[in-house]
């Protein structure tokens, strides 16, 4: 059987959850709204949503509840966060799905290094990861990384790497982790390759609704507050 590998393919394949990437036109994208469209008339409403995604997951919608009011994200937001939740059986409270604002002008729901990582040990065919990065760097960091994923139906291992030019951002996390980063995306588009996740319709535009929901006087800090603590996140990870 050939050995499935990505190494020479020109295409790039990033991903939809990268935080402040520009938005792509409503007509072209799941998962976003704008004053221009109508809801669903058959959405679910908050507590609903709730419910059904507490019994999915075997939790209570207490303990999602209690999460609602800690992220203090808008409501069109959090459902969007259920979604995803109730789609690839995701926690939220457990830092497994999270969102931030972008500069784009709307809100970003993305998979964390924990829900990523939930993901792949939950495939039955999985057996395992390796990860080698490049010698040479650049400013002291690996100029690629490569990560390989073995499956137990496949004669040889989905192999994707991933170049640190290609990748890196103005994001705030990208300066202060960008070793950590880039060996967090390589592992995601291996990820996405081996078991044929689909991260579509992640982003969502403001609309006239959610941004009266909005404190206009402390969303900056909000953001601010964020940042630091994803930053905090990234830095206990042990992975």
């Amino acid at each position: 059987m050939k050995k499935v590998s990505i190494l020479d393919m020109p295409e790039d394949l990033l991903d939809d959850d990268r935080p402040n990437r520009p938005i792509k036109p409503p007509a072209t994208r799941l998962g976003h709204m704008t004053s221009t469209q109508s809801k669903p008339t058959n959405e679910h409403t908050l507590d609903e949503l709730l419910t059904e995604v507490g019994s999915a997951l075997g939790i209570t919608s207490q303990e999602l509840d209690y999460w609602t009011k800690e992220t203090k994200a808008p409501e069109d937001v959090l459902k969007l966060i259920l979604r995803v939740a109730k789609r690839y059986q995701l926690n939220p409270a457990l830092g497994q799905i999270d969102w931030e604002p972008n500069l784009g002008g709307g809100y970003e729901v993305y998979i964390p290094i924990d829900g990523w990582i939930t993901l792949i040990h939950r495939q039955p065919t999985f057996k395992g990861i390796t990860l080698d990065q490049s010698s040479e760097t650049e400013d002291g960091i690996p100029i690629w990384m490569e990560c390989s994923l073995y499956r137990s139906n496949l004669t040889h291992p989905v192999t994707v790497r991933e170049y640190y030019a290609e990748l890196k951002t103005e994001h705030p996390i990208w300066q202060q982790m960008p070793r950590r980063m880039l060996r967090y995306k390589t592992l995601q588009q291996c990820a996405r390759l081996a078991f044929g996740f689909s991260m579509s319709g992640f982003k969502m535009l403001i609309t006239p609704e959610t941004e009266e929901k909005l404190d206009k006087t402390d969303q900056n800090q909000k953001f601010a507050n964020r940042k630091s603590l994803l930053k905090q996140k990234l830095s206990l990870e042990d992975f």
